[in-house]
């Protein structure tokens, strides 16, 4: 009868620590959402789109701790706000919302929304308006392939939450499941030559700011003509360019080895979060175990108590 009043008592504290634990790990993890204070409310009917937009770069655009950084240091320019905020008006100084918002790429919204579908620009002339800058390699994207060939940004990059799309079936590849998407016949030859053994990539010849390191503009972005060239070599083979031709060389790891990228393809400073289930189930443990050592203690307390009431 002791053994299975131990356990009761461990079940109960078990399952105190356990819920109190996940409820402060999941605050913890959740991201931030954004206000949505626009006219009407997405979330209602787009939660998916809503929450990828919120915790995305385009919800985040003022909310960014390395933006807001960079802003107060440059004296707080307006001209900053007219991307990093929706509706920004230059001579009060106010703004509809903060981030990108919905309506930046869904205007005008129809009166009688949603009977009427919200228009949509998907050109890259819209994201143009903002990536427009040579710090964005808009430049050598109207020169690559891809541009001349119709393709849009949203083609590789998913609108709301400003990240790189994943292709079913090749997300162990990540960035580079883009690439083998459509250039398959490449790809039939590359995992037999010398740099796909060495573990490289599309992206690390092909985006040469994957392999970046040090301190770097924060607006700056990978090379969007996709034209590997000459330092696209010497990132990996700058100590070869020189040697003798008897020498014995190798191949230096590939950039995704020695700089960790996220699942966007963007290189990230920060770990995943954990999920608060594994806090969770670990307090859940504890809590079992001190349960159990605590109820002899604590049945007795009870017991006494229970016979003073009487």
């Amino acid at each position: 009868m002791r053994n299975i009043e131990r356990i009761l008592i461990g079940t109960v504290f078990a399952l105190l620590l356990a819920g109190a634990t996940f409820v402060i790990a999941e605050a913890q993890v959740q991201p931030a959402a954004v206000e949505q204070q626009a006219t009407g409310n997405c979330l209602t009917c787009h939660p998916d789109f809503q929450n990828a937009w919120s915790s995305g770069a385009h919800g985040s655009a003022t909310n960014d701790p390395i933006f807001n950084q960079a802003w107060v240091d440059q004296g707080q320019p307006g001209a900053c706000l007219v991307c990093h905020v929706t509706g920004y008006d230059p001579a009060t100084g106010t703004w509809e919302q903060d981030g990108v918002a919905c309506q930046s790429c869904h205007n005008p919204v129809p009166a009688n929304h949603p009977d009427e579908p919200m228009p949509v620009d998907k050109s890259a002339g819209l994201c143009g308006r903002c990536h427009s800058d040579a710090r964005f390699g808009w430049q050598e994207w109207e020169t690559s392939n891809h541009f001349q060939r119709g393709m849009t940004c949203t083609v590789c990059h998913d609108s709301h939450s400003a990240g790189l799309k994943s292709v079913e079936g090749l997300e162990a590849q990540g960035p580079s499941g883009l690439c083998v998407n459509c250039h398959r016949d490449y790809n039939m030859e590359f995992p037999y030559s010398t740099h796909s053994q060495a573990g490289l990539q599309c992206v690390d010849c092909h985006l040469r700011h994957f392999g970046a390191s040090g301190d770097r503009d924060v607006h700056t972005m990978p090379d969007h003509s996709f034209e590997a060239n000459l330092e696209s070599c010497t990132t990996c083979h700058v100590d070869q360019m020189h040697g003798s031709d008897t020498e014995e060389t190798q191949l230096a790891p590939s950039a995704t080895e020695l700089v960790p990228a996220n699942g966007n393809g963007e290189v990230s400073e920060t770990p995943s979060p954990v999920s608060p289930y594994g806090y969770a189930g670990l307090a859940g443990l504890l809590g079992l175990a001190g349960g159990m050592v605590l109820a002899p203690w604590l049945g007795k307390a009870y017991r006494q108590i229970n016979k003073r009431g009487k």
